[in-house]
């Protein structure tokens, strides 16, 4: 092979190598707001078809590759920054544990494991009887006895019949399978935008999982509650702070629709007092570096104005942590030593836009954290 070839089949090598990164540092999917092109580079061209496909081709021959776009409609929405309680049902009971069941004989029996039920299932329905709540599961093991029961359970989306045969405790004399359930769960958490077209709302920014089993609650409904901010836990390095309120089961102010992995989604039953003005979202390609504000109610009722300081912003992240700020106002470090529990879902704005929600703290560096892009929440509520 002479230089010639070889400098063009090095050439050849070195060109398809770096398409082939390239192609890489392309997402699959992307969102944009109405009307928004997508911008590769100058060596891309783009073609939209009628499916919302982008297909790239490089120097506009060579293709590249197809990414999905999501679009979300321009418009402006109300930055809440209002700290709630929020419950939830779960569709079914959640499985948080197995034990064993002491039998009458003192052998230890385990129907729940033995059936094939795991820690993290939903029991959804006892020979076909739905099940909602903890008292439904208890009627239905009694009145089942010591007889096989066919359990209809959700594994992570996946729907499984099992066979479970109850055990009799000598304990108390009643009928067991061995699990500990839950029904519901609740906590505290931020409303990042109320829509004052229709009040829905996005909340936290992310998805409300179980304490026990680190699993995405599948929620049927829930009630969103008035809450008073009472004190603060302060975040240190290493140890995460806690905001701590009040709220009553009567101070229903709105209802939960919708528990996701990009935020908890529903309809108040008015717009809360005091809110702010709408603003408009941001797109990511209009999120950079720097400054910008977040509305926290780290006290009471009141909302107010913190400064922070955008650090780092990932454009291609469709999950929960596509932007890292930095707290910088001593006001709110003072009191609260960062970003602390029941903050998640504080909404960021810059250039008087709406731009994201903070969703998670750094544990070892208390004024650093994650937060979501806004449209990634948007998207998820379509």
């Amino acid at each position: 092979m002479n230089k010639k070839a070889k400098k063009s089949l090095l050439t050849l090598i070195i060109t398809a190598s770096l398409l082939c990164a390239i192609q890489c540092l392309i997402p699959n999917r992307l969102v944009l707001m109405e009307g928004e092109k997508y911008n590769a580079g100058p060596l891309f061209h783009s073609d939209f078809d009628a499916n919302g496909k982008c297909h790239l081709k490089a120097f506009g021959i060579v293709p590249i590759k197809t990414v999905h776009i999501d679009f979300i409609k321009n418009t402006k929405l109300i930055p809440s920054g209002k700290t709630v309680g929020i419950k939830i049902n779960i569709n079914g009971v959640l499985v948080v544990a197995l034990s064993p069941v002491i039998g009458e004989n003192g052998i230890r029996y385990s129907p729940a494991k033995v059936g094939g039920i795991k820690k993290g299932d939903v029991i959804i329905k006892i020979n076909n009887t739905d099940i909602s709540t903890i008292s439904q599961l208890i009627t239905q093991i009694k009145n089942n006895s010591n007889n096989n029961m066919t359990v209809l359970i959700n594994r992570k989306g996946s729907m499984k019949s099992l066979t479970v045969k109850p055990a009799k405790s000598k304990n108390d004399n009643v009928y067991q399978i061995g699990a500990w359930v839950r029904e519901s769960s609740s906590g505290i958490g931020t409303i990042t935008y109320i829509n004052p077209v229709d009040n829905t709302f996005g909340a936290l920014g992310h998805g409300i999982t179980d304490i026990d089993t680190g699993e995405l609650i599948p929620a049927n409904n829930g009630d969103i509650l008035s809450t008073s901010i009472e004190s603060v836990t302060k975040g240190m390095r290493g140890q995460p702070g806690e905001l701590k309120g009040l709220f009553a089961p009567s101070s229903v102010i709105g209802r939960v629709e919708k528990n996701t992995d990009n935020g908890v989604f529903g309809a108040l039953g008015k717009i809360i007092q005091n809110s702010p003005q709408p603003l408009p979202v941001a797109s990511r390609a209009q999120v950079s570096t720097g400054n910008a504000y977040i509305l926290s109610n780290i006290e009471g009722t009141t909302v107010k104005r913190y400064d922070v300081l955008i650090e780092s912003v990932n454009k291609n992240d469709l999950g929960n942590k596509g932007i890292i700020i930095k707290i910088t106002d001593d006001e709110l470090i003072n009191k609260t030593g960062g970003i602390v529990q029941g903050m998640s879902g504080c909404p960021i704005i810059q250039n008087d836009y709406i731009v994201g929600a903070v969703t998670h703290v750094f544990i070892n560096d208390p004024i650093r954290g994650y937060a979501t892009f806004l449209d990634v929440m948007i998207n998820n509520n379509a």
